[in-house]
């Protein structure tokens, strides 16, 4: 759970889509959607990439076939080579709740190889994006001085499912995969490959579960076991990997030298904010403006979690960590909290998060552990309760948390230091794919495939089809990001 709690529903990452209709272009044989050019953009931006989006009708509940319809938003980012392949990538976004449409911007150069000779295929799974988006709005900005409360969160989660124009029931990982066939059917695809990132990775699992018939290959990035119960593990993999990287800064002379600060001292800071918040002054760093802000472990837990997700990142993690402990100045962690929140309203639908929660996770999650000991504590739990008493939910389909199976060539990728799904995750579910390749990318973090040596691995992986012979020898030259020295960045 991130920082403020007026505003309860948690997010970890997304951007959005604007969809135009100038002419029709050329669409894939045997397709039935209406396909026009359109531009993707994500919040907060100007940065925009150029597509080709249609929407697919289908019901929303599928039992009823004639009953309510949803449109599913489709964007298409066409083969650059004019011999493309027929078997596309379908990618799966991550979340639970952002849309892979509105990643686009953000992927494209990491799928530039792979889009020479494949279509890319980007789906806004039912309830996110332009797909029927279960938004759950508030009238509030987020707040960091907002105190917990989880009697206000309850209602505010009841709110929001009473105001969707929706059956919050039909919006889950299963559906979702139902969805996802009827739009390569209708594409007129045969067979297809599978890319899935974080949450991503559990919906090409079930995908692959449903439709094993369809699929060619499979990568997962920042794997998520179908074991695993979504929330349950957050407090300690986020503890896991801060300490990886405060043990990297010890083994580094550099950061060693400068900075002296390790796990039990961040620890001592969070529990000193637990028992006395402390009020600061700060320049707003998206108004400008001086703000007095308070303080709490709760807000501090927000900066280091979200300074977790990439390997650039948590190379500021130590200086940022030592200037708070030496100088008792915690502004520059303060204002990382007030930039995570400050686009957490547009990053993920929040409904078709607790959707997915609610159902999948929330029956399994171990309520009675206690992670107080660790820096997120016991909220992010507090919370998914919380909230999952009052939404609408249905039983999981039998087995759902079953370990899926299959013999189709997979490749496997995960950071060392992922605070959200580490290498033991990959591991676990490649315990099941005896067709599969792991690769471990050495001090980085969540979503790996940013990496040009990962980009490079993906790219054969999917133009020979095969793991075999496949070289990944590029994996051993991975290096985390240098540590920061100075505000400036890492020494020369």
């Amino acid at each position: 759970m991130q920082g403020s709690m007026r505003n309860p529903f948690p997010a970890i990452w997304a951007v959005s889509a604007l969809c135009l209709a100038p002419s029709a272009l050329a669409l894939p044989d045997g397709n039935t959607i209406e396909f026009r050019n359109c531009a993707l953009t994500m919040p907060g931006t100007t940065r925009t990439a150029e597509a080709q989006c249609g929407f697919l009708e289908v019901p929303e509940n599928p039992d009823e076939p004639d009953g309510r319809q949803i449109k599913l938003h489709v964007a298409l980012a066409k083969a650059t080579s004019t011999d493309a392949q027929p078997d596309p990538l379908f990618f799966f976004a991550g979340g639970p709740g952002q849309a892979a449409s509105e990643t686009w911007v953000m992927i494209r150069s990491s799928l530039r190889d792979i889009r020479k000779s494949r279509d890319i295929v980007m789906i806004d799974q039912r309830g996110t994006g332009q797909s029927n988006k279960l938004d759950c709005e508030t009238d509030e900005a987020p707040d960091l001085n907002a105190e917990i409360d989880l009697a206000a969160i309850t209602e505010q989660t009841r709110q929001c499912a009473a105001a969707l124009d929706a059956d919050p029931r039909y919006y889950t990982t299963t559906h979702g995969m139902q969805d996802y066939d009827r739009v390569r059917r209708a594409m007129g695809y045969d067979k297809i490959n599978l890319m899935g990132v974080s949450y991503g990775t559990r919906s090409a699992q079930v995908y692959l579960r449903l439709f094993p018939e369809t699929v060619r290959t499979v990568i997962l990035d920042s794997v998520v076991p179908m074991q695993l119960a979504l929330g349950q593990e957050h407090a300690p993999m986020l503890d896991a990997a801060v300490s990886a990287v405060f043990d990297d800064c010890r083994n580094d002379a550099t950061c060693n030298r400068l900075f002296s600060a390790d796990q039990q001292e961040l620890q001592a800071l969070m529990d000193s904010l637990r028992a006395e918040p402390k009020w600061i002054t700060l320049d707003n760093p998206t108004t400008g403006e001086a703000q007095e802000l308070r303080v709490t472990a709760e807000t501090l837990a927000v900066a280091i979690r979200f300074l977790s997700y990439s390997s650039e990142t948590q190379a500021v993690l130590p200086l940022l960590v030592h200037e708070a402990l030496t100088t008792g100045d915690l502004s520059r962690l303060a204002s990382q909290a007030i930039l995570v929140m400050s686009g957490l309203n547009e990053m993920i639908a929040r409904g078709m998060e607790l959707s997915v929660m609610c159902t999948e996770d929330h029956p399994f999650i171990d309520f009675e552990a206690d992670y107080s000991d660790t820096l997120i504590g016991n909220i992010f739990l507090e919370a998914i309760q919380a909230q999952c008493q009052v939404w609408p939910r249905e039983a999981p389909p039998q087995g759902f948390h079953e370990p899926v199976a299959s013999e189709v060539p997979v490749l496997l990728m995960a950071g060392e230091r992922d605070p959200v799904t580490p290498p033991h995750y990959a591991a676990r579910v490649a315990e099941h794919f005896p067709n599969s390749v792991t690769l471990v990318a050495r001090g980085q973090s969540h979503s790996v495939m940013r990496n040009v040596c990962l980009q490079q691995v993906a790219t054969r992986f999917i133009a020979q089809g095969s793991i075999e012979a496949l070289d990944t020898s590029c994996v051993e030259n991975i290096k985390p990001a240098p540590f920061f020295t100075s505000l400036l960045g890492p020494e020369p």
